[in-house]
């Protein structure tokens, strides 16, 4: 391995470090609620969502509680609408290497909120050399059902953002489908998602002429761990 090459490897390795010690400052095992205490980091992303050319607008805030022996990162998930309230009861989920997903209930996470869930798990993954190109897939549980994720290099840039072609089939236990397809702008410094932009089609069965076409645009607007 050249000298070049190693030394860009422990720079990455540092950097996950240091991105570890931020989000996973408690030792825990399972997905459990935040301590009193505050998080130690904390995301807002601004989404829109479109179905039946109706496009609804919300903020998903996490916040980062922990992380276990098994490289499992907890986090507790909030969707606020333009109105300042709450959608949903929030969600504790704990994110796994794979971009399976553990919730305290099968129904917790809205399609938004499974999207940006399951993508942070990028953060398990050694981007450093990527090059245009270089595709992979993860598979595994998620509340309710299995997620199956592609993903393919479309770019990378010296400021750490590497570019991504995704797609994502969800099959639920109630039987019902979603298959989505996008891009995603993955911040590989700060170890999350800066963007993502999904289109997709949700129905209850395996045929896409019974569903209806979604579509969610997301964009980190704040990151405690990263000025903007």
């Amino acid at each position: 391995m050249s000298g070049a090459r190693r030394s860009g490897l422990l720079d990455s390795e540092m950097r996950r470090f240091l991105a570890a010690v931020l989000t996973s400052s408690l030792p825990l095992l399972a997905v459990v609620p935040a301590a009193a205490d505050a998080p130690a980091r904390q995301l807002e992303y601004s989404v829109v969502a479109t179905s039946g050319g109706i496009a609804r607008r919300a903020s998903v805030l996490i916040d980062f509680i922990g992380g276990s022996a098994e490289r499992v990162m907890n986090v507790s998930v909030d969707e606020v609408g333009t109105g300042g309230f709450a959608e949903g009861q929030g969600a504790y989920v704990g994110i796994e290497p794979s971009g399976s997903l553990r919730a305290d209930r099968a129904s917790a996470l809205t399609n938004e909120e499974e999207a940006i869930c399951s993508l942070m798990a990028l953060e398990s993954e050694d981007l450093a050399g990527v090059a245009i190109g270089d595709h992979w897939e993860r598979e595994g549980p998620v509340p309710g059902g299995r997620h199956h994720t592609r993903f393919f290099v479309l770019g990378v840039n010296d400021r750490g953002l590497v570019e991504f072609a995704v797609s994502r089939d969800l099959v639920h236990n109630d039987g019902s489908v979603a298959r989505w397809h996008g891009t995603m702008l993955y911040d590989a410094d700060a170890f999350v998602p800066s963007t993502i932009t999904l289109s997709g089609n949700v129905s209850t069965g395996d045929d896409p002429a019974d569903g209806r076409n979604v579509a969610m645009t997301i964009r980190l607007v704040h990151d405690t761990f990263k000025h903007f």
